[in-house]
C-alpha cells in the first residue's frame, strides 16, 4: 500500500510480475492494516492470507508440468522394466539351458556308472555261479569216484568171497 495525499492506495503488481511476500512483508502489512482499519479487522484480514508464500502454491501449469513429467517418468520406467524383464528372461533361459545340460550330463554319467556297476555285478554273479558250478561238479565227481571205488571194492570183495566159497565147496566135495 502506498500513502498518497492522505488516501490509502493498494498498489497491484503488473500481470506476470511476482510479489515477494515474505514474513517480514506480512508483519509490515499487518502493522499498517492495524493503523488504517484497526487491529481486529487487520487480524481477520491477515487470517485470510495463506500460511505459506505465493511461490509455494501450485498452479494448473505446475500440475500440468508435473503430470507430463510423471507420465514421461512412468513411460521410461515401463520401457526400462520391459527391458529388464526381457534381459531377465534371456538370462533365465540361458541359466535354465545350462542347468538342463548339466542335469542331462549328470544323468548320462549316472546311467553309464549304473550300467558299469550292473555289468560288473553281473560278471561277479556269473563268476560266482561258474565257480560254484565248477566246485559242485568237482565235488560230485569226487563223490561219484569214491562211490564207484566203494562199489567196485564191494563187488570185488563179494566176487572174492564167492570164489572163495566155491573153492571151499569144491575142496569139500573132493
Amino acid at each position: 500500500m502506498v500513502l498518497t495525499g492522505g488516501t490509502h492506495r493498494l498498489q497491484i503488481p503488473i500481470k506476470g510480475a511476482t510479489l515477494a511476500f515474505t514474513e517480514q512483508n506480512k508483519r509490515r502489512l499487518h502493522a499498517r492494516l492495524c493503523e488504517v482499519i484497526g487491529t481486529e479487522e487487520a487480524d481477520i484480514l491477515m487470517e485470510q492470507l495463506p500460511p505459506i508464500t505465493w511461490t509455494e502454491f501450485a498452479t494448473k501449469r505446475d500440475l500440468d508440468e508435473l503430470r507430463i513429467a510423471t507420465k514421461r517418468d512412468l513411460d521410461e520406467l515401463r520401457i526400462a522394466t520391459k527391458h529388464d524383464i526381457e534381459f531377465s528372461a534371456i538370462a533365465t533361459r540361458s541359466e535354465l539351458e545350462q542347468v538342463i545340460t548339466k542335469t542331462r550330463n549328470d544323468l548320462e554319467n549316472l546311467i553309464f556308472q549304473t550300467r558299469t556297476d550292473l555289468e560288473k555285478s553281473l560278471m561277479e554273479v556269473q563268476h560266482s555261479v561258474e565257480t560254484m558250478k565248477f566246485e559242485l561238479t568237482a565235488t560230485m565227481e569226487r563223490g561219484f569216484r569214491n562211490q564207484s571205488w566203494k562199489m567196485f571194492t564191494a563187488i570185488m570183495s563179494s566176487q572174492l568171497v564167492t570164489v572163495g566159497l566155491l573153492g571151499l565147496m569144491i575142496n569139500s566135495l573132493r
